[in-house]
C-alpha cells in the first residue's frame, strides 16, 4: 500500500486528483491509501512521517503548500513531494524542500502519470 496525502484547497482540483490517481492506481496494479487535507496547516498539524507521497497545492489561504513542505521537511525527509499549481514562479522553490516535480494546473493525466511513474520508483 503506498500512502498518498492530497494537500489541495480547491474542491474541484481536489477531486480532479483523486481521479487521477484511480485511473493510475488501475492502471499501474498499485495500491493506494488516499488521505485528503484543504490547506497545509491541516497537514502539518500533528504531522507524523506516514506519507510516501504528498501531492500538495502551492497557493492556499491559511499555510501555503511551500511553507507546509519546509515544515514537514524538518520532521519528514524521505516523503515523496510534488506540487501542482498554477502559479510557475515558484518552480525554483521547490528545490528548496527536495520536492520531485512541479506540475502545472489543469494537470493532464499523460504528464501526471508520467510523475507518478518517477515518484514510485
Amino acid at each position: 500500500m503506498i500512502r498518498i496525502a492530497i494537500v489541495e484547497d480547491n474542491e474541484h482540483d481536489r477531486e480532479t486528483l483523486k481521479k487521477c490517481l484511480i485511473r493510475y492506481e488501475k492502471e499501474s496494479k498499485h495500491k493506494f491509501i488516499i488521505k485528503e487535507f484543504q490547506d497545509g496547516e491541516d497537514i502539518i498539524t500533528n504531522y507524523t512521517a506516514k506519507y510516501d507521497l504528498i501531492i500538495m497545492d502551492i497557493e492556499m489561504m491559511f499555510l501555503n503548500g511551500m511553507k507546509a513542505a519546509e515544515k514537514i521537511r524538518q520532521l519528514d525527509t524521505d516523503v515523496v513531494i510534488i506540487f501542482i499549481t498554477n502559479a510557475p514562479q515558484y518552480a525554483i522553490q521547490g528545490y528548496k524542500v527536495n520536492a520531485l516535480d512541479y506540475m502545472l494546473k489543469p494537470v493532464a493525466y499523460f504528464s501526471f502519470s508520467e510523475t507518478m511513474n518517477r515518484a514510485l520508483r
